[in-house]
């Protein structure tokens, strides 16, 4: 500070001081290395949920590119992968030509899982649903079988289920993703699970938010009103989340009217994304055109990714991502199989 007691005449102005320390007008900036870069990854995991649930009820639906079926699901499994997309979700809940085949819950992952592997010469990890069954043995199939590798887990099931559960999918060498919709659900994941030390680190999180309810629905997932509750509320459980294991893997699913919108958002956070017409049917969140399909937000994922200076991983670098061990095959023995270049 100037010493005010002495003659103000005496006192340098302003521009003396700016002059002594070399001031910068704005038209002559320092180096840009000034400001650090972002501790954002280069790749982003991007996978798809390709059921077609999401429009089940839409009436006179202008396209047919969604997965309502064993054959348009694997079709969409495949195209994604194709795509980029380094895994896929395998969860034919909801979908009646499925449900209603008359196949049990085995024999239908049996049937699905082999046919998108068979489909394409890309590698792809296997994320598959572990709810549907009358068994704890057929909700546990598609990992104890060696089908799937990763398996996504709302924490408020019974607590003896979920504990039995995270311990098999962790024995199998497979990770369990918690499936979050609200900050609530990430205490019940600390509480009920991570503090029994039952899983591997990293913690592996999906976070649905913005996904469809109405008065029937048994599971809320936060409504986005608006661009600004979009990023906060994700802002604000991604925080919960980073309090609990700073170095989680977290994913967030392209859900709802915002879809597009908010995997951009998650890229811009440094996070991966699960896209897909599992969770969304809508191209904007400020008009009613319908996706194409799956592989159409796979396509946008990318374009979008490079556009921020990201690409999409291999599955490869997905598994090292979440701490797995290179892919298995069917019978447990680890393999390598030609990925193809990301496009």
């Amino acid at each position: 500070m100037l010493d005010l007691n002495q003659d103000w005449n005496a006192l340098p102005s302003r521009q003396e001081l700016e002059d002594a320390r070399g001031s910068r007008e704005m038209d002559a900036p320092p180096s840009p290395d000034v400001q650090p870069p972002w501790e954002i990854p280069d790749v982003v995991a991007v996978t798809a949920a390709v059921s077609g649930r999401i429009v089940r009820e839409v009436d006179d639906l202008p396209t047919r590119q969604y997965a309502l079926d064993f054959d348009s699901f694997v079709a969409s499994a495949i195209d994604s992968i194709e795509a980029g997309a380094c895994g896929v979700h395998v969860d034919f809940g909801g979908i009646a030509a499925i449900e209603e085949s008359g196949l049990s819950v085995p024999d239908a992952y049996s049937k699905i899982i082999p046919a998108i592997s068979q489909g394409t010469t890309r590698d792809w990890v296997r994320d598959a649903n572990i709810l549907r069954g009358a068994s704890f043995a057929e909700n546990l199939f598609p990992i104890s079988s060696g089908l799937a590798e990763t398996a996504p887990m709302a924490p408020n099931f019974p607590v003896p289920w979920m504990e039995a559960a995270a311990q098999a999918v962790t024995d199998k060498g497979g990770r369990v993703f918690f499936s979050i919709h609200s900050t609530a659900e990430v205490d019940l994941a600390r509480r009920l699970i991570l503090s029994k030390g039952i899983l591997p680190s990293p913690t592996c999180w999906i976070i649905l938010i913005g996904y469809p309810y109405d008065d029937a629905t048994d599971r809320l997932g936060t409504y986005l009103a608006n661009p600004k509750a979009m990023a906060t509320e994700l802002i604000q459980i991604v925080d919960r989340i980073r309090e609990i294991d700073a170095d989680a893997f977290i994913q967030v699913c392209a859900a709802g009217r915002a879809g597009h919108y908010l995997a951009t958002q998650a890229m811009l956070l440094g996070l991966h994304v699960r896209v897909g017409t599992e969770d969304t049917a809508y191209r904007y969140p400020h008009r009613d055109e319908l996706l194409a399909g799956s592989v159409e937000m796979v396509e946008r994922a990318r374009v979008t990714a490079e556009a921020l200076g990201r690409r999409l991983a291999t599955p490869a670098e997905l598994r090292h991502l979440i701490g797995m061990e290179p892919e298995p095959t069917l019978d447990g023995a680890s393999t390598s199989r030609p990925e193809g270049a990301v496009r």
